[in-house]
């Protein structure tokens, strides 16, 4: 608080830290009958109650950013004054009388208490909180009787003085401390369970804790002083809902005023629910004293309300519902705002774990989907030696759109594919399984890689999916130890001789699938026996800390050193290129051998990896 005018400010949901002197002194600056006054590190009144202005006749607009000294100090005793703030700030406090001006220009003698201020942390802010009250006024006499009469009066007023200061401090400490066990929190339970720790029994010997939904009270919550009162509290906790409009907590969220009941008449407080035992209860709660509903505020929005019941116990004595009342506003502001906060954040937690759940869900359905259209026996020619591998990415990644197929064509030739569709899930799933599908048709017809990937990129451009796909169409022909092949955007294809000698194969690329009108050119190869050509998709090769040419260069060095049956040779290569964290994106491989025609075996169909293939790790 800064001045009686803006008292209220605190409900509008704003929140300042426990070291802004205006918040920390809103609620408390009406408990004190004497003066209460901060001076900034400037010199200037930053801090005027309803008791200064009384004592002194000043109003709060008229002292609020002057200069304290030369505003409410007789003119005699400005000088000293200024030399007492000083030693206040180096020593921490200081006591005694002070003749203070009026605004009409009179001197009241004062017991003045004065306290350097400081932040939570121990750190001296500049500030000086002062505690006044008027000395009783001297008849001027110099008998002994007279001189022992004001020293009374005068240690009478400092004792008042340094009493009030205390109960500020105290009052100071307490909020502090709320705000700071409260911010601690981000469980809605234990939210509740600190509140119940901060108000029982200070506040009342019952708290109950309300949550607005817009149309009624629902009662979350519900803490006793007695821990031998079970069955009382589960009865309070069905009295939620059954308040009635002119139920005080019903006011307190309407109005957004705390509302007192003096005391708990039976036959007033049965008005207020719908339950007929409600009077009992609330009776018994409260103890035959009454009861305070502060309205539970954030963010400009009331979201519950906090009843405390009966007397409670601070300063050594029992206090009534609404003795302690600007502290309970101020622990409830507080209250309000860690309890919107836990429940957002558990909103948000429970949203995160349903999307992650749905996530894996679908990531579940487009894996099954995927494998379901990738070949479990693909077709063995008994001319190429064919060995594949596909697994998908880390659990975290999403299923992406890659596959492979070996198709024959006709007599001596086969059709060797590879693609991935661009983006993840099972959208890309599913396009992948439309795409592989037309891949197979066109292939039956024998027609050139060229046209067979002017057909797709058709295919793909009809589906309206606004996506892309790579795709690299290969027809490997025995009678001629050739391989014709065209690629759409896809990863260069690797040839491994019969020595062993890897190189990539850096022809020409046309753009992929879905982008534009495909015009991929047409290479030709020569594969002679014990040749193998080597398929693969981007997650192979690509990495978060490895580029694609680096990847490839990897994979060439890998299949050099590799040796042994072709599927030994994918798995040297899945474990030569796995990162340390593996692999973040599906990884597909197709490895083909040209055979020696005088050794071939008939064609077979031989198991896929698919099923079989490492997880990433």
């Amino acid at each position: 608080m800064t001045g009686p005018a803006e008292r209220d400010s605190g409900r509008d949901g704003h929140h300042a830290t426990p070291g802004d002197v205006d918040t920390r002194f809103e609620a408390l600056v009406d408990l004190v009958p004497s003066g209460v006054v901060v001076v900034d590190p400037w010199g200037r009144v930053s801090v005027w109650n309803t008791g200064a202005e009384s004592i002194l006749r000043w109003p709060s607009g008229d002292v609020l950013g002057a200069d304290a000294i030369s505003t409410t100090v007789a003119p005699s005793y400005q000088e000293a004054a200024r030399k007492l703030v000083h030693r206040i700030r180096r020593e921490g406090g200081w006591e005694g009388t002070v003749p203070l001006q009026r605004k009409d220009g009179q001197t009241r003698l004062c017991a003045l208490r004065a306290r350097g201020l400081r932040d939570v942390d121990g750190t001296p802010t500049g500030e000086i909180l002062v505690v006044f009250s008027e000395l009783p006024s001297s008849s001027g006499s110099s008998s002994e009787t007279s001189a022992a009469d004001e020293r009374a009066a005068l240690l009478r007023a400092e004792r008042a003085a340094r009493e009030e200061l205390e109960s500020v401090r105290d009052r100071l400490a307490f909020i502090v401390h709320a705000s700071s066990r409260l911010a601690s929190s981000l469980d809605v339970g234990m939210t509740l369970e600190t509140v119940g720790d901060l108000v029982v029994p200070r506040f009342g010997r019952v708290c109950l804790i309300d949550l607005w939904d817009g149309r009624r009270l629902e009662r979350v919550y519900v803490r006793d002083a007695e821990s031998d009162r079970d069955d009382l509290v589960a009865q309070l906790r069905t009295l939620g809902g059954t308040q009635r409009e002119d139920h005080p907590g019903i006011r307190a969220v309407l109005t957004g005023r705390p509302c007192v009941v003096a005391v708990t008449d039976p036959a007033q407080v049965a008005r207020m629910y719908d339950d007929p035992r409600a009077a009992e209860l609330i009776n018994r709660a409260a103890q035959g004293r009454g009861f305070v509903a502060v309205p539970l505020i954030t963010r400009g929005r009331v979201i519950g309300v906090l009843t405390l019941l009966g007397p409670g116990v601070a300063h050594g004595h029992e206090l009534d519902p609404a003795e302690d009342l600007p502290v309970l506003e101020q622990v409830a502001t507080r209250a309000a705002q860690s309890i919107e906060n836990a429940r957002l954040f558990d909103a948000e937690r429970r949203l995160a774990r349903n999307l992650q759940e749905s996530e894996r869900r679908q990531r579940r359905a487009a894996l099954t989907l995927q494998r379901s259209l990738l070949p479990a026996w693909p077709h063995q020619p008994a001319e190429l030696e064919v060995a594949t591998r596909y697994f998908p990415g880390a659990e975290e990644a999403e299923v992406g759109g890659d596959w492979y197929d070996v198709i024959p064509v006709s007599s001596g030739r086969t059709a060797l594919v590879i693609g991935d569709v661009m983006g993840r899930g099972l959208r890309a799933a599913t396009l992948m399984g439309q795409v592989r599908t037309a891949v197979r048709a066109y292939a039956r017809q024998d027609l050139p890689p060229k046209e067979i990937l002017e057909l797709l990129d058709g295919v793909v451009a009809d589906l309206g999916e606004a996506q892309i796909v790579t795709c690299v169409y290969a027809l490997f022909d025995s009678l001629r130890g050739t391989l014709t092949y065209a690629s759409a955007g896809h990863m260069p294809l690797l040839i491994v001789d019969a020595r062993g000698r890897a190189r990539r194969l850096d022809h020409e690329s046309g753009l992929p699938l879905g982008v534009a009108r495909c015009a991929a050119p047409e290479h030709v190869v020569a594969v002679p026996a014990n040749t193998m050509v080597v398929f693969y998709t981007d997650g192979l090769v690509e990495h978060r800390q490895r580029d694609v040419d680096s990847g490839i260069d990897e994979l060439v060095d890998s299949l050099a050193r590799a040796s042994g049956t072709l599927e030994g040779v994918c798995d040297q290569v899945i474990d030569d290129l796995r990162p340390p964290t593996g692999y973040d994106d599906d990884v597909a491989l197709l490895l083909a051998r040209a055979r020696d025609p005088a050794t071939s075996p008939p064609p077979t169909a031989v198991p896929s990896a698919t099923a079989s293939a490492p997880p990433a790790s």
